[in-house]
């Protein structure tokens, strides 16, 4: 039964503090993990929950409470959300010589660039990466793009990482996502480039950068995003959200994703809904009402766009002094369809997953939205990606064929108001 331990760190406006110990065991059958808040910390004014729903924050001065995860958990979820997926085990794998690492392997050897504010290390004293590969980390902390674009083409192709590739290691694997990305900077402010894949059967870093700058338009929160050609290759970058570039350097804010507001576990895909989501946000959000109304609008965006990666990992939440509240956008890419219906990941309304209109508006009253104004939200939003999703297209540089292409995935939105006013479906 291997037994792994490492105190958990949060990161708070005066830098990472020790907030408890996590044990992390594997066996044969099933793996679990245990973790305990120290008493230091959950005396602090500005503790902050390292997971909200699996691991609440006990009574300063209380009996010790030992958390254990709930039977098919290895890990806790707001843990969890620290470590890298599939692009980042990916490159682990490629520096162990094609050797699978444990997940414990995998979340003490992210490093600094991972998601929120989460760290870790063997001893209270300060947060320390520590990797199976010998090293903690490539030398020099910050890379060129040009440097990151070739290295993301390069590894692609290789069985193994050289030395000139582990660079990766350090600005690549520990951020999550399944697609080819690094962490970098512009002018001191952390963001986050995403590369195309080899395998990728159409432009996807443009389709995206269009997507999102759509979604703008529409008045959805999107963070701010840029775009490069190097090395004849598109890089799509969007600054991140859970940094902060303040005067005394950056900032983390602690994240949470949906998977661990809902307390959900990774094969519950198409089990949760919305308004899973929007009753996480009433419980715990410190702004639900105009959270819901956001929640509620990138609904039906992903409907008009067809974006049917929706889980509950694509749904984030970041931590304010009086609450969580619902991070920006991001990862919305539409999917071409052939036929006429459509579903999301998630549960739209009294119909289930299925991506209409009138399915959305009948689900508003968990987003605490009378029908009329749901009507006119969804209406609103129709207009905007009916008349804007063409010219978005056209300015992130894709050509006629990819628009015709992608055309399909906008057929809500051409017929939008055809579809609300005759409460017809497709």
């Amino acid at each position: 039964m291997p037994t792994q331990g490492t105190i958990v760190f949060m990161h708070l406006p005066g830098g990472p503090v020790p907030a408890g110990q996590l044990t992390m065991t594997s066996e044969p059958r099933a793996s679990f993990a245990t973790f305990a808040y120290g008493r230091r910390y959950l005396e602090r004014p500005d503790r902050v929950a390292v997971d909200p729903v699996q691991l609440p924050l006990p009574d300063a001065g209380g009996r010790d409470v030992v958390f254990r995860t709930e039977e098919g958990f290895s890990n806790f979820n707001g843990i969890r959300d620290a470590a890298p997926d599939g692009w980042g085990r990916y490159l682990m794998y490629k520096a162990l010589d094609d050797r699978e690492p444990s997940e414990a392997e995998i979340l003490l050897a992210s490093g600094d660039y991972r998601v929120g504010a989460l760290a870790f290390g063997p001893t209270p004293r300060a947060p320390e990466r520590l990797t199976p590969w010998g090293e903690g980390a490539a030398p020099g902390e910050h890379f060129t793009l040009e440097e990151l674009a070739a290295a993301v083409e390069q590894v692609q192709s290789v069985d193994e990482l050289d030395d000139n590739l582990r660079r990766l290691l350090t600005a690549g694997s520990s951020l999550g996502g399944a697609r080819p990305k690094a962490a970098t900077q512009i002018d001191g402010q952390p963001w986050i480039a995403k590369f195309t894949a080899n395998d990728d059967n159409y432009r996807i870093c443009r389709i995206e950068l269009a997507t999102m700058r759509l979604a703008r338009r529409c008045g959805l929160n999107v963070p701010n995003l840029d775009f490069r050609e190097i090395l004849g290759r598109d890089i799509y970058m969007i600054e991140r959200f859970d940094r902060a570039l303040t005067p005394d350097g950056v900032r983390r804010h602690p994240f949470a994703s949906g998977l661990t507001m809902l307390g959900a576990h990774e094969s519950d895909v198409g089990r949760h809904s919305y308004a899973d989501l929007a009753a996480a946000l009433r419980q715990y959000g410190s702004d639900p009402r105009g959270d819901l109304v956001e929640l509620y609008r990138r609904m039906v965006f992903n409907i008009l766009v067809t974006n049917d990666d929706d889980h509950l990992r694509n749904h984030g939440f970041l931590w304010e002094p009086r609450g969580w509240r619902l991070s920006p956008l991001y990862d919305v890419v539409p999917k071409p369809q052939v036929g006429h219906e459509r579903t999301l990941v998630l549960g739209v309304g009294p119909q289930g997953r299925a991506a209409t209109l009138n399915n959305a508006i009948a689900g508003a009253a968990a987003f605490g939205l009378a029908p009329a104004d749901a009507r006119r939200e969804a209406l609103a939003l129709v207009d905007t990606v009916r008349d804007d999703w063409r010219a978005s297209f056209v300015e992130a540089g894709l050509s006629e064929g990819e628009i015709r292409r992608f055309a399909t995935c906008f057929r809500q939105a051409d017929l939008g108001r055809e579809l609300l006013a005759d409460e017809v479906e497709l």
